[in-house]
C-alpha cells in the first residue's frame, strides 16, 4: 500500500518529547552550539544522531557549489538516516543555524538503542526509512551520471543505484548543463560515462564496486573476530536468514553482488505475498527486509561477489571478488538463480541495449511506447509483462510450452488475457535478434515451424533458472543441474545442511526447493535453528539459546 507524500513527511519528521529525550541521555553527550557549528559534514563515515535541544539546526545539500537548505529543524527534532545503521557515509551535512544546545548519539548507541528501547525503536526505524525515500530525491545532485542512457555501461550503474536506493540523476551528454557540472575537473579525460561524486571527485567509466567505494558504501566489514553467521546472498532466503540470525543473538553479515533483494528484487509487483493484499514490489519488499536485519544488528554489504568457499581454522573463509575475505563460524548459501540467457547469436551485443532480465522502473523508460517482448512462463514473466503493458504499446509474451497453467498462477494468466495490448505466443521461441547500435527486431518461430519478425525496442528474457553455484568448493555436493544438494541426499543431520559440515543452503539455490518468495522466506527463517545446533555443538560458547519457534 502507497504512503502519500505528507503521511511520508509526517513519518520523516517526527519529534521527541521530554520523556524520549530524557531515555536517550545513557548514550548521548550534550554539546553547545553557534551558528556556523558543522555537527556533520557530507561524506562523513561516522556521525551522530542529532537530536535539538533549544535553537536551530539545518540539514544542507552541498553537491552543487553552494549549500541548499534541505531541511531546518528546532528543539526536540533529530537529524539521521539509514546511514546510522548501514554504515553508510552522510549524503548531507549537519550544521547549527543559531545558538543552543544539541545531543549527539554515535552510531554504536543508535543501534544499541534500536535493539533495546521499543518505544524510540519503532519511531526511528520508521523516520529513517522515511528519510531516506525523501533523500532519494532531495539529494539526487549528490551523484551524477554523464553519459548516452542506452549504453549497457549507463544502465549497469542505474541499475546498482537504484535498487540500493542510493540519491543520484542522470544528464545526457547532449544536455547543455553538462557543461557546468563538468567544469569544476577541466578537460573530462575520455570515458563513455563520467560519474561527478558530491560535485568533488569524477570517475571515469566506473564499475558499481567504484562508485560504491566513492561514496563510502564498500561496507568493508573490520573482523576482530569471524561472524557466528555469514550469509551470501541477500534475496528473500538470505534477508530472512540474517533478521532471524541477527534477531536470535548471532552476529551475522551478509553480502551480496549487486543489491539487496536478489532475483526477486527485481519484480515489479508480487501480489500473493501474505499480509500484502494490494501487493508489493520486489524492491519494496527487500528494502523493508535490508531495514529489519539492520535493526537486529546484522551487517549488510554490497556489491560483493563471493568467489570461494573454504574451512579454515576453526572457520570458514569467504573470498571476495575484490582479494578481501570474510570469516564466518557457519556459512549459509542463498546465492539464488538467475534466469538463463537466451543461446542466440549476436546476443553479447544487446545486452544492456535491448535485451533485459528484469523489469523494472528504470527498464521501462526503454519502453518508450514502442513493441517488446517477454519471454517465460512463470510468474515473474506474467508480472512484467502486465508491468510493462502501461509502458509499452504492444507486448509479446512468448512461450515455448502449450500453456501457462503449470508455471503461473491462475489470478495471473486471468489478467494476461484480459489486457488487450498483451498478445501471449503458445508453442514459440525467439529464434533470431536483429538490430545495429541497440535491439530493433526479433523472429519467433511458432509451433508449427512458421516464422515471424516483430519490429520491438526490448526483449524480457525470464526463462528458466542458472544457480550461482560456480564459486562453491568440491566438498559442497550439486545435484546435475548445478543446484546444491542439503539434508539425507548428502548425509546430513538437517534438511538444510550440505555436505560440508557448518554450511547451510536456502531458497532457489537449493536442490528440490519450491521457486517462491514465501517458501525463500521459510528457508532462510527455519534455517538458523540448525545453525544454532551446529554452533553449540561445534563451539558451545559462542551462540546463545535460540529463541523459541514463533518469537
Amino acid at each position: 500500500m502507497s504512503v502519500s507524500p505528507d503521511d511520508l513527511q509526517r513519518q520523516a519528521l517526527p519529534v521527541f518529547d521530554a520523556d524520549q529525550i530524557a531515555a536517550l541521555r545513557p548514550w548521548a553527550s550534550e554539546r553547545v552550539t553557534m551558528p556556523g557549528d558543522v555537527l556533520f559534514e557530507v561524506g562523513d563515515s561516522s556521525y551522530p544522531l542529532v537530536v535539538v535541544l533549544e535553537g536551530r539546526t539545518r540539514i544542507l545539500e552541498r553537491s552543487e557549489g553552494a549549500d541548499r537548505v534541505i531541511k531546518e529543524s528546532g528543539p526536540g527534532e533529530f537529524h539521521g538516516d539509514l546511514g546510522l545503521l548501514s554504515g553508510q557515509r552522510a549524503f548531507a551535512a549537519c550544521v547549527a543555524a543559531t545558538e543552543g544546545r544539541v545531543l549527539l548519539v554515535p552510531p554504536a548507541a543508535v543501534r544499541e538503542v534500536i535493539r533495546t528501547v521499543p518505544e524510540l525503536s519503532d519511531l526511528l526505524v520508521v523516520a529513517f526509512v522515511a528519510r531516506r525515500q525523501i533523500l532519494m530525491q532531495a539529494a539526487s545532485a549528490t551523484l551524477t551520471i554523464v553519459g548516452v542512457e542506452e549504453t549497457a555501461s549507463v544502465r549497469t550503474l542505474q541499475e546498482f543505484l537504484d535498487r540500493n536506493r542510493i540519491p543520484h540523476r542522470f544528464i545526457a551528454q547532449v544536455d547543455p548543463a553538462v557543461t557546468s557540472v563538468l567544469a569544476p575537473f577541466g578537460y573530462p579525460p575520455p570515458a563513455q560515462t563520467l560519474v561527478v561524486v558530491r560535485g568533488t571527485r569524477l570517475l571515469a567509466d566506473p564499475t558499481p564496486l567504484d562508485l560504491a567505494r566513492a561514496l563510502g558504501l564498500d561496507l568493508v566489514v573490520d573482523q576482530t573476530a569471524p561472524a557466528d553467521l555469514l550469509v551470501v546472498g541477500t534475496g528473500p532466503a538470505g534477508l530472512a536468514t540474517a533478521v532471524y540470525g541477527a534477531s536470535e543473538g548471532l552476529s551475522t553479515v551478509a553480502i551480496d553482488n549487486i543489491a539487496i533483494g536478489g532475483q526477486a528484487g527485481t519484480s515489479s509487483r508480487i501480489e500473493n505475498y501474505l499480509g500484502f493484499p494490494s501487493g508489493i514490489s520486489g524492491g519494496e519488499l527487500a528494502f523493508r527486509g535490508e531495514v529489519q536485519a539492520l535493526k537486529f544488528g546484522a551487517r549488510v554489504t554490497v556489491p560483493r561477489r563471493a568467489t570461494s568457499l573454504a574451512a579454515g581454522d576453526g572457520c570458514f573463509v569467504v573470498g571476495m571478488d575484490d582479494g578481501a575475505e570474510l570469516l564466518g563460524r557457519a556459512v549459509v548459501i542463498a546465492t539464488g538463480a538467475r534466469y538463463r540467457r537466451l543461446g542466440l547469436p549476436e546476443q553479447d551485443r544487446f545486452e544492456g541495449v535491448g535485451i533485459y532480465y528484469a523489469a523494472t522502473d528504470l527498464e521501462a523508460r526503454f519502453c518508450g511506447g514502442n513493441e517488446v517482448v517477454v519471454v517465460g512462463g512463470g510468474n515473474s514473466a506474467g508480472q512484467a509483462s502486465m508491468f510493462l503493458s502501461r509502458h509499452a504499446r504492444r507486448v509479446h509474451h512468448v512461450y515455448r510450452g502449450s500453456g501457462l497453467r503449470a508455471s503461473m498462477s491462475d489470478y495471473l494468466i486471468a489478467r494476461l488475457q484480459r489486457v488487450p495490448n498483451i498478445k501471449l505466443w503458445f508453442g514459440t521461441n525467439v529464434i533470431a535478434l536483429h538490430g545495429g547500435a541497440a535491439l530493433e527486431a526479433v523472429s519467433l518461430q511458432g509451433p508449427q515451424g512458421d516464422k515471424v519478425q516483430l519490429t520491438v525496442s526490448a526483449i524480457f528474457a525470464m526463462i528458466g533458472a542458472e544457480p550461482c553455484t560456480e564459486w562453491l568448493p568440491s566438498a559442497v555436493g550439486l545435484d546435475p543441474r548445478g543446484f546444491v544438494l542439503t539434508g539425507p541426499e548428502v548425509g546430513a543431520a538437517t534438511a538444510y545442511e550440505t555436505s560440508m559440515r557448518g554450511v547451510f543452503a536456502v531458497g532457489d539455490v537449493r536442490s528440490g526447493s519450491v521457486k517462491r518468495v514465501a517458501s525463500a522466506v521459510g528457508e532462510g527463517s527455519v534455517v538458523v535453528q540448525a545453525v544454532h545446533r551446529y554452533l553449540q555443538e561445534s563451539t558451545p560458547s559462542v551462540a546463545p539459546e535460540p529463541i523459541a519457534a514463533g518469537a
